[in-house]
């Protein structure tokens, strides 16, 4: 089962290295992004890597841009 999880990064290129469970299958490599895909037999273990990088991604990526004073 897969499962991805994906933010906007506050870095150019993100470096996602702290993050080495076996279970990681492909990274996302795009300017200001941070992301992983992973996949596991085990559902539950697919729900447990994706709520702790929700977690950690928060404290190691996470960039908010304000809205547009104007619709573009």
């Amino acid at each position: 089962m897969p499962g991805s999880f994906c933010r906007l990064a506050r870095q150019e290129f993100p470096d996602t290295s702290a993050y080495d469970d076996p279970e990681i299958w492909y990274r996302v490599k795009k300017k200001h992004h941070a992301g992983l895909i992973v996949r596991s037999k085990e559902h539950a273990r697919v729900t447990e890597l994706l709520d702790d990088y929700g977690r950690r991604f928060a404290d190691d990526f996470i960039a908010v841009l304000p809205p547009l004073e104007r619709p573009e």
